[in-house]
């Protein structure tokens, strides 16, 4: 490391500064926590066990932790609590002052602001490789914060090492603390310094769960992280060109009146065959967990590219797994630039991918932000769909129109007799048929019975799946008996 080498290294020291006296401009990082609960940062170079100090802290593991340098980029926070103190623990990006790279200078200046906004400051420093120039000059920038610090010694898994810390004590901080975040030791040391520099304040009442759980999902380098940036109203994720620039899961709380809304976004998602390395597979495997904790997914697509068979996998998983969906096709400004128009888009993707008629597709650019303010609104939509619940006589009225319809097939020589039909779940809506046959129900038929039923319950192109199971009723009298329970039961 240079001092007169490239980067942002020229211009920090007064650029934290600003920070630190800025405190509106430094809350922006965080603003889930600010005025809620204290925030402890965890800072210091890459590589040096912030993630997995971070994964131990918060009680779980979300952090991607790897031993390639620069893995966590975007800031990463968790719930934490102890001795009866509840606080927030952000793992940060390394601190690499003479970066060159746009994605490690962002992942830096991240660092640095939430440093500005924090009750403490853990400044991680690796003990196997002693104190560095660089460890001292990100120690500096710290300080000028103004926010107390704290050094935790990591990587010291047996006392016979904690001898290698000893220059650490020498660097002025009254408090230093021994640990290995990897095997445990020496955490609980830490949690007392840090929660003994808390301020004293009350505890905050707990947080409601959000109304709506709404996750981004998508290729590579289809403008996620811009979409995400357009809607949280500031730049909490980093941006680049570059694919795999987002690897972590990243979540904002979003409040409009009386909507509380958690966002997330997620790394890119390639086919799995073009999936190359540990660090990539970890963040494919965080995003598909994002997939079952969301509730609503919006599956960004590259539109000058159109749906490719990617995208549908991803659509299918989603479905797959009973969550909402909108389709957000974006960069459209330039897809129209090239002459495409929406109504051939929307029939194109209808035609080819007719499992996806459910599902609202919407035009955006998140370069322009044409179009972004009806993401939210759709995904609200999409949710309320999918926590639908429909009265049984209302479900058994549209199933007599639609029996006067179209008779139901014959299976296996035998006629199909639909006696009744109950929703038996939410999330998503799920409708029980009594009938004489349970099995082999021709297709044609399931989607005849899902058009009609979707049509009569205003589901279409909402937004949510809508499944159906067939129960074997062995009398109509039985059946009879079913519909009057279920009505009671409403």
């Amino acid at each position: 490391m240079s001092p007169d080498g490239p980067g942002i290294r020229a211009s920090c020291e007064s650029w934290v500064s600003r920070m630190a006296r800025n405190k509106k401009a430094s809350a922006e990082i965080l603003p889930n926590a600010a005025g809620e609960r204290p925030v402890v940062v965890l800072a210091g170079r890459a590589n040096v066990g912030k993630s997995t100090l971070f994964n131990r802290i918060s009680r779980r593991g979300r952090a991607i932790t790897s031993a390639i340098a620069g893995t966590t980029r975007d800031l990463n926070l968790g719930d934490a609590s102890y001795g009866g103190h509840d606080f927030m623990v952000a793992d940060s990006g390394g601190l690499e002052l003479y970066a060159s790279e746009p994605e490690t200078e962002r992942a830096t200046e991240e660092a640095l602001r939430a440093v500005a906004q924090a009750a403490v400051v853990v400044l991680v420093v690796d003990g196997r490789a002693g104190i560095s120039p660089g460890d001292r000059e990100v120690l500096t920038l710290v300080r000028q914060t103004g926010r107390p610090v704290i050094v935790a010694v990591n990587k010291l898994d047996n006392p016979s090492q904690d001898v290698a810390a000893a220059e650490a004590y020498a660097l002025g901080v009254p408090t230093v603390v021994n640990i290995s975040a990897a095997h445990g030791r020496g955490i609980e040391g830490l949690l007392d310094a840090i929660v003994a520099l808390l301020p004293e304040s009350e505890k905050p009442a707990e947080q409601a769960p959000p109304d709506l759980r709404f996750a981004l999902i998508g290729r590579p380098n289809v403008g996620k992280s811009s979409l995400f940036n357009r809607l949280a109203g500031y730049e909490r994720s980093i941006v680049a060109d570059r694919p795999g620039t987002t690897r972590d899961p990243i979540d904002i709380r979003l409040e409009d009146r009386d909507l509380s809304l958690l966002l997330v976004d997620t790394a890119g998602i390639r086919r799995p065959t073009k999936v190359e390395g540990e660090l990539e597979q970890h963040s494919v495997g965080r995003a598909i967990e994002t997939i079952r904790r969301a509730e609503v997914l919006a599956l960004v697509i590259d539109a000058t590219e159109g749906v490719t068979d990617q995208d549908a996998r991803l659509a299918r998983l989603v479905e797959s797994n009973d969550r909402g969906l909108v389709i957000i096709c974006n960069k459209w400004d330039a897809a129209a630039a090239s002459g495409k128009k929406v109504p051939t888009f929307v029939r194109a993707l209808r035609e080819r991918y007719p499992f996806l008629d459910f599902a609202p597709v919407l035009f955006s650019s998140a370069l322009t932000g044409d179009g972004v303010d009806q993401i939210i609104p759709t995904a609200v939509r999409a949710g309320e769909a999918w926590r639908s619940r429909f009265q049984t006589a209302a479900l058994n009225k549209i199933l007599a129109d639609t029996l006067a319809t179209m008779d139901p097939p014959l299976v296996a020589g035998r006629r199909l007799k639909l006696m009744y039909v109950t929703q038996v779940s939410t999330t998503p809506p799920r409708l029980a048929f009594f009938t004489n046959l349970e099995r082999d129900i021709p297709a044609h038929y399931m989607r005849f019975l899902e058009s009609r039923f979707r049509a009569a319950l205003n589901l279409e192109d909402v937004g949510t799946p809508l499944r159906f199971d067939f129960r074997r009723a062995g009398r109509a009298a039985d059946a009879r008996k079913h519909f009057i329970v279920a009505q009671r039961e409403e």
